[in-house]
């Protein structure tokens, strides 16, 4: 089982609160890796979840939720999330205010189904250009922009690698033809460690790590960055990283 910071464990306490009436034994439950978890939501819907899903949707205020959509509440508005099961919605919602994004032009590699995307233009970035390679994933980023009548968002469907390939699109030209930047959210299953090296024109970041992060911290430092290291789990947590004044 993994170790929990207290600080971090106070905000999954107030996110599985949130969402769910009986939220101690849902988080009793995920914590267990129980095979199926009863999840009595805030809005008096219940519904058997896994435990990967029941983690998914903690710390959204939900106002309907199946197995394929979720209409959440958030700064006075209703979002629907159409194929929640392929991103971490509650995780955009609850963990992304880490990176001021109002007024700045946002990368979000690793957009997912949208969620974090659409949390970026909720939360006042002047533009975002989201960057998934998954097509599936790309489909309900589509689907869900224009549920939520999102109109800010550049989608471009492909990976971000050091060179061009199929599918893949290399951090020199993703910044040449998408940016400029001023902040930058990156979380791509292990995309980030490769292009950590390159990265030298965003101001900001917020990138998630798996593992370790050593070396993460050593390419930006060289690059110019003053990072700062959050662990949320034994083994993930956040780098939020700013580029030193010259």
């Amino acid at each position: 089982m993994n170790y929990v910071p207290l600080k971090r464990a106070l905000e999954l306490i107030k996110q599985y609160r949130t969402t769910f009436r009986n939220w101690l034994s849902v988080m009793l439950n995920v914590y267990l890796h129980k095979e199926s978890i009863k999840c009595v939501f805030r809005n008096g819907q219940v519904l058997n979840l896994k435990p990967s899903e029941a983690v998914l949707l903690a710390g959204l205020d939900v106002k309907y939720v199946d197995h394929d959509t979720v209409e959440f509440s958030f700064n006075g508005r209703v979002i629907t999330l159409r194929g929640w099961k392929y991103s971490y919605p509650g995780d955009s919602f609850s963990d992304y205010w880490r990176l001021d994004v109002k007024g700045k032009r946002v990368l979000d590699i690793g957009a997912g189904n949208g969620d974090s995307p659409i949390y970026f233009s909720l939360a006042g970035a002047r533009e975002v250009v989201a960057v998934e390679i998954d097509r599936k994933k790309v489909e309900f980023m589509r689907e869900n922009l224009k549920l939520n009548g999102i109109t800010n968002v550049i989608v471009v469907d492909k990976g971000v690698a050091p060179i061009d390939g199929e599918n893949l699109i290399s951090w020199e030209r993703l910044v040449k033809e998408y940016g400029p930047f001023d902040a930058a959210k990156i979380d791509c299953d292990g995309c980030e460690r490769a292009i950590a090296p390159l990265i030298k024109e965003v101001p900001e970041l917020l990138i998630e790590w798996d593992g370790d992060y050593k070396d993460l911290v050593e390419s930006l430092t060289k690059n110019g960055y003053k990072v700062r290291v959050e662990r949320t789990l034994g083994n993930l947590g956040f780098l939020y990283a700013r580029k030193r004044a010259k």
